[in-house]
């Protein structure tokens, strides 16, 4: 009724039939005549117009101010609600509404509201409307099912959403690849869901000679078919092939149909080389044989090689070569056993022997090998020289830091105690091994060998010599003083035999 008085009002005032009157709860404050300007303003709780209009005491602009005072929403009124995609006002709406008016709303048709926000809205002080946002939100259309296959989503599965759709490997999509949440009476659905069919292969081709031993059907994606051939012919290619795709849409099989021959292949022969796996004299397709070298040789080619369809080993026959090694290592102190040259075949073994003097450590080997690389292998045990015994004399020293062969000590006597004997000895070899050249001397007492001889040391002695010439003097001598008799010889005496 407020509305209508409004509205009547302002057609009277624009026909000018009335007196502008006051607007509702709004007051005009004449303090002057028609020449004075009179301020107008907003009653309580209304919000004041950005700039408060002056109006003139003439009738003009009296008029005008109280037509825009009388306007709604002036002073705090709200337009009319806001409009929402997922919510509408239960009925009708007016173009204003006062400060602090409540309005509930009802979720749209798809939508649903949200338990935890009000579905309404609030007019402001300042005009405007107020109210939790998304109040309402879609309804769910749930997950789909497409058996063998998957949906994948960017936000989610509500009113409005869409998916798309892919299948297992295997299976191919019949049907759009995307579905749409729509509605449908109250509730919300998807509009189309499509699904996953196995893909299919054409029969798979037959041979000749030969027969399918696995018989289906349908050959779907997975399915396995085995070829097999005629007695004494040989099966060329896969027995086995399975129907696959190539483009998630189409099957094909994973390969061509096998032959059906007749294959033979000869027995293959390798110089210098012995088959490792039969001595048949002829083969079939698909049979392989292996080859070993004889000692000294090296295999050259495909150790292994299979009879193919063309009735030859493929890869080709193998190749044994002689490998050699050049001279033998030299190895110190030590000297080949029957052996000379400068090639030896791989394999090969020299046995070396330790020269004179010389011997191995206890169970290690002189002995080396020529190797498939042409290089030899080195010995276990060095050469290392022999040892004499280590001689003693008693009342003596043997004066030497070392018995190894090759090496020489000397002797010597204590006091009171003269020599008897070499006065040095070196280790040399014998064919036994090693040992001293001269028989080890002896220390004997100097009063001893003076007893022995009945002669005082400084002691001069005349000798007379005789001979086929005549007598001759024997000339004076000295017993030494280490009890040693220097022996001077006897000349022919000129002067005749001596007198009585």
């Amino acid at each position: 009724m407020r509305r209508r008085n409004e509205s009547v009002l302002l057609r009277e005032r624009r026909k000018g039939l009335m007196q502008p009157p006051i607007a509702p709860e709004k007051v005009v404050r004449r303090r002057a005549a028609q020449s004075r300007a009179v301020p107008l303003g907003c009653s309580q709780h209304r919000a004041q117009p950005p700039e408060r209009p002056e109006m003139a005491v003439g009738t003009a602009l009296l008029w005008l101010s109280a037509a825009l005072l009388a306007l709604p929403g002036v002073c705090g009124d709200c337009p009319q609600p806001p409009r929402f995609a997922f919510a509408e006002p239960p009925g009708p709406t007016n173009s204003s509404y006062p400060v602090g008016t409540v309005l509930r709303y009802r979720c749209r048709p798809g939508y649903t509201g949200d338990r935890n926000k009000l579905p309404s809205v609030t007019c402001l002080p300042n005009s405007t409307w107020a109210s939790d946002p998304d109040f309402c939100i879609g309804k769910s259309c749930g997950q789909p099912e497409i058996p063998n296959g998957n949906f994948h989503f960017s936000t989610n599965l509500q009113f409005g959403a869409t998916i798309n759709f892919t299948c297992k490997a295997g299976y191919r999509l019949v049907g759009k690849p995307t579905a749409q949440c729509i509605l449908s009476g109250s509730d919300v659905v998807w509009d189309a869901v499509p699904y996953c069919e196995i893909i299919p292969c054409q029969p798979p081709p037959p041979i000749e000679n030969g027969t399918l031993s696995s018989v289906h059907g349908e050959y779907t994606f997975g399915v396995a078919v085995t070829y097999s051939c005629k007695k004494g012919l040989s099966l060329i290619g896969n027995a086995t092939i399975h129907c696959t795709m190539d483009d998630n849409l189409n099957g094909i099989w994973s390969g061509p149909a096998p032959e059906c021959k007749d294959v033979r292949c000869e027995k293959p022969e390798v110089e210098n080389a012995k088959n490792l796996n039969s001595f048949a004299t002829e083969y079939t397709y698909g049979e392989k044989v292996s080859f070993e070298c004889a000692p000294g040789h090296a295999l050259s080619g495909a150790q292994t090689v299979t009879c193919d369809a063309d009735n030859t080993w493929k890869p080709s026959l193998p190749s044994c070569d002689p490998r050699y090694c050049g001279s033998p290592p030299s190895i110190p102190s030590a000297e080949l056993i029957g052996a000379a040259g400068n090639s030896f075949m791989a394999g090969t073994k020299l046995t070396y022997q330790c020269q004179p003097g010389f011997t191995t450590e206890s169970g290690k080997s002189l002995e080396v090998t020529c190797l498939m690389d042409a290089t030899w292998t080195s010995g276990s045990a060095l050469c290392t020289r022999q040892q004499c015994t280590a001689p003693t004399i008693p009342n003596g020293i043997v004066n030497g830091d070392s018995f190894l062969f090759g090496t020489t000590v000397t002797f010597s006597c204590n006091a009171e105690y003269e020599l008897k004997g070499s006065s040095s000895a070196k280790c040399v070899a014998v064919e036994s091994g090693v040992e001293w050249d001269v028989k080890l001397p002896s220390c004997e007492s100097k009063e001893k060998l003076q007893k022995a001889i009945g002669i005082m040391a400084g002691t001069a002695l005349v000798w007379l010599c005789g001979g086929g010439m005549g007598l001759c003097l024997g000339l004076f001598i000295q017993l030494a003083v280490k009890l040693r008799i220097s022996v001077l010889t006897c000349t022919v005496w000129p002067y005749g035999p001596p007198r009585d």
